[in-house]
């Protein structure tokens, strides 16, 4: 059974919003730095920040932000995270 790198990715965000970072949001581009490493160098950044995209479609038990300040670099734009996150 082979997969897809969406679910991949998707399993590993959730794992490491709520083990590592529980009530924090980041935006793509830094929760792709975050997973990257977990999946070793199979999967370049730019693969995973597409699959990460996708999983913000559908975000299922993670909390989608459309235009919020991330956690990690202060940029204002979609992140993800899990909980209710800032007011």
């Amino acid at each position: 059974m082979t997969l897809s790198l969406e679910y991949l990715v998707r399993h590993e965000a959730g794992k490491q919003l709520r083990d590592t970072f529980p009530g924090r949001f980041f935006c793509i581009s830094c929760l792709a730095a975050f997973v990257r490493p977990v999946l070793g160098t199979t999967y370049p950044k730019t693969q995973i920040e597409r699959a990460l995209q996708t999983v913000s479609k559908t975000p299922g038990a993670l909390a989608y932000k459309r235009s919020f300040v991330c956690d990690q670099c202060g940029k204002i734009g979609p992140s993800l995270g899990v909980g209710p996150g800032r007011s």
